[in-house]
């Protein structure tokens, strides 16, 4: 691999990392078209195409659109950040119900994974199920 093929795979995980820390953990919708392009291709099921949609996702998805003080919210820790060719993909442990004991909690690994062109991310894939 050459070096600016190393820089900008190391570009793309920095865009993939400020997005998630700045829009999702802190909750700066107004921040995400610095990251995220118009015609963004979403293949979660659970959110519609483009910038738009995705904002107005988040809004409800994290109960609103109020942005968080930096220093005031916890980053999320990745377990592994990887990146090959124009992918970028992140992978963390997440809290959900247990299907068995409801009122508990496990942790599951999920894992987003965004494609980024020309300096905005331009697709996501999740393990969200339908």
């Amino acid at each position: 691999m050459s070096d600016a093929d190393r820089a900008t795979q190391a570009a793309n995980k920095q865009i993939v990392l400020d997005m998630w820390h700045e829009v999702i953990c802190g909750r700066d919708l107004a921040r995400a078209s610095h990251y995220i392009a118009q015609d963004y291709v979403q293949h979660s099921p659970s959110a519609g195409q483009g910038l738009q949609a995705l904002i107005d996702f988040l809004k409800v998805e994290l109960g609103g659109d109020e942005p968080r003080a930096p220093g005031t919210f916890e980053r999320t820790k990745f377990e592994l950040v990887m990146a090959e060719d124009d992918l970028v993909q992140l992978m963390f442990k997440r809290p959900v119900p247990d299907p068995h004991h409801p009122e508990e909690t496990i942790h599951v690994w999920w894992y987003d994974t965004y494609r980024v062109k020309d300096g905005l991310i331009v697709e996501h894939w999740d393990s969200a199920l339908e």
